[in-house]
């Protein structure tokens, strides 16, 4: 009888070490996690946004339509585009306005429209 009692004692000492262990893992996992929440990217928005607008003489900054001016982080990528009307996808940092261009493609300039009076659109 002494035997089976000191097997079923060593049992539950394995179920209790067992037990504790686990607590303290899904704990710390649970922590670690909390932290990595906390972590702030480099830019207010996780999303990329496209922009369009004409790089500046200097080739740091772009200049929109609404006459706001973005600072480029990385203002090699606009190099020999100075002047030129180009649309961005980047992220945006609002706060300090500044981006991050990851792509850039030129654009063509403003489109004319022709009409002519003897089309049918203004036949009548």
């Amino acid at each position: 009888m002494l035997v089976q009692v000191h097997a079923l004692g060593s049992a539950m000492k394995r179920l209790m070490v067992a037990s504790v262990a686990g607590i303290l893992l899904i704990s710390g996992l649970g922590l670690a996690q909390e932290h990595a929440d906390k972590t702030t990217p480099p830019y207010s928005s996780e999303k990329t946004l496209l922009v369009y607008g004409r790089v500046s003489a200097d080739g740091k900054k772009l200049l929109t339509d609404l006459d706001s001016e973005w600072t480029v982080s990385n203002s090699e990528t606009l190099k020999g585009r100075e002047g030129t009307l180009v649309r961005v996808r980047c992220y945006v940092d609002s706060d300090r306005n500044r981006i991050q261009v990851l792509s850039i493609k030129k654009e063509q300039g403003e489109s004319t429209y022709a009409t002519r009076n003897a089309d049918s659109a203004f036949r009548r």
